[in-house]
């Protein structure tokens, strides 16, 4: 091979396999374990972006006029970007999202009542948000996502209904 030439796709698996002190045989087991454990590693990755997406959304959606309205919108936008970079399709039946909402709508709470003091029903807003789930995947993950359109359908949600 020529200095300039560089080694083929193939040809540095076997040139690791001829290296002296490694073993004959390939542990399949271990292989397996560690092929999984970089899958769940994604999977959680995906699932903690997505959860903290949806806080965020929760965050401005529910209090709307706070000083951190700003802050809040620059994080979600950080946490779409990992998301959508994490994100493989075959994800999609292995995430969780009523528990991804529920943890959402608990850490929302958890922040909104450190902005809001004792006003704030935490109690009464895990229990309203704890089984909602709006949004889906594709919202979150797909090729046109609409941050401000996932806020205003929570927020529309959140409007009391009227009573005819």
């Amino acid at each position: 091979m020529s200095p300039t030439s560089a080694p083929g796709p193939s040809s540095r698996p076997r040139s690791l396999a001829s290296r002296a002190g490694l073993p004959n045989e390939i542990d399949l087991l271990n292989v397996v374990e560690a092929i999984e454990d970089v899958g769940n590693g994604q999977l959680r990755s995906v699932s903690r972006f997505m959860r903290l997406m949806l806080s965020h959304i929760i965050l401005i959606a529910v209090d709307a006029d706070a000083n951190s309205v700003g802050h809040w919108t620059r994080e979600a936008a950080t946490f779409r970007g990992a998301l959508a970079h994490s994100w493989q399709p075959n994800m999609r039946q292995r995430i969780d999202r009523s528990r991804i909402w529920r943890y959402a709508a608990e850490e929302a709470s958890v922040k909104l009542s450190t902005n809001r003091g004792n006003a704030f029903d935490a109690g009464g807003f895990i229990r309203r948000f704890g089984t909602v789930r709006l949004f889906g995947i594709d919202d979150l993950c797909g090729d046109n996502f609409a941050f401000h359109d996932l806020v205003a359908r929570l927020r529309s949600h959140l409007a009391p209904k009227a009573v005819a």
